[in-house]
């Protein structure tokens, strides 16, 4: 996929509230880079207190996930990426081939979460969830949404399913979970595995078409943000 140079706002926060707009340049080249300092808040952290009977899974040291909210920054780059072509079984409990999801003509949003993290990864649940909001109706009927757990162990489809309920998750937004090794060959291919959930960073990716380049976002940008993203350079 091709960028045209183009500006985006970013949004500088502090703790209290809204800052001041800048205006970052998106250079016009395969593997581009940009920083963008800020965000407009992350909506809706729910799903922090759902987590009862859980305690003590993996220890729960969310000290990278905690540091990387309070970094309001995020980063594009234009990745190419060789998903592997495995079976994972969507939050009503059906197979579900990756190839085929993806293979769609169709534009991608994808990220990765688990369930009974109680940091990054609901705001980030709740980021696409407000990127969805952002979306007029014939966008958000076009754009496949996919969340792949990294906790298949735990997160097997009925709690995707309730999970998804509980950030009112629409038709076009699947949640997959697998066995361990197939989810592990998923997050290598996309460039996000590292070692251990707790390590998890925030990651978007965003794709126009089969065959184009990602739009990889690294970082915690907000809905709103995201849903320009997916505007300019999804579907135009």
């Amino acid at each position: 996929m091709q960028f045209a140079k183009f500006l985006i706002p970013a949004v500088t926060v502090s703790a209290l509230g809204l800052g001041g707009f800048t205006f970052i340049h998106a250079e016009d080249s395969h593997g581009m880079t940009e920083n963008h300092e800020g965000h407009e808040g992350h909506e809706g952290h729910q799903g922090h207190e759902d987590h009862e009977g859980h305690q003590g899974h993996e220890g729960h040291d969310h000290s990278m996930h905690l540091q990387a909210m309070q970094n309001h920054t995020y980063n594009l780059s234009s990745q190419d990426y060789s998903p592997p072509d495995v079976t994972l079984l969507n939050q009503a409990g059906e197979e579900q081939s990756l190839h085929e999801l993806l293979s769609q003509d169709r534009p991608v949003a994808l990220n990765f979460i688990f369930t009974t993290c109680t940091t990054i990864c609901p705001v980030m649940t709740s980021t696409f969830a407000a990127m969805q909001r952002e979306l007029d109706e014939s966008e958000l009927e076009r754009l496949q949404v996919i969340s792949v757990s990294i906790d298949p162990d735990y997160d097997r489809p009925e709690v995707l399913h309730t999970y998804s309920q509980r950030f009112h998750a629409g038709n076009n937004w699947v949640f997959l979970t697998g066995n361990s090794l197939d989810v592990n060959n998923v997050m290598r291919a996309f460039g996000v595995y590292e070692g251990s959930k707790m390590n998890h960073k925030p990651v978007s990716l965003l794709r126009k078409a089969p065959g184009e380049h990602w739009l990889r976002v690294d970082g915690l940008a907000s809905g709103k943000s995201l849903a320009e993203l997916v505007e300019k350079n999804l579907f135009n």
